[in-house]
């Protein structure tokens, strides 16, 4: 998980600026996607994550939990962003002035 959400990291951070030079909407998007479940899925395939399935069982398995450790460190990402606004808007701004 800590793999994906460093490269999570790193296309959001670094390699952003880079992609929308394109200035194509969906290569912005398939690369912000395809990053992240690369990397997940090289270092699960790599790893002795259960070794005993072979062949396409385990491919389509490992692909499948990259997919689901991507939406789950999005979650934890949306988490986070919602959780400082809250903490940044009581200690700031007085938690009865949130505009809902």
């Amino acid at each position: 998980m800590l793999v994906c959400f460093a490269a999570f990291v790193f296309m959001n951070w670094v390699a952003r600026p880079m992609v929308e030079k394109l200035e194509v909407d969906w290569a912005v998007l398939l690369v912000d996607m395809l990053v992240p479940i690369s990397v997940t899925f090289v270092s699960l395939y790599r790893s002795c994550w259960h070794p005993e399935i072979t062949g396409a069982a385990r491919t389509i398995s490992l692909l499948l939990l990259s997919c689901l450790i991507l939406l789950c460190v999005n979650a934890a990402f949306v988490i986070l962003v919602v959780i400082c606004y809250l903490a940044y808007a009581t200690v700031f701004v007085g938690f009865t002035q949130i505009d809902y």
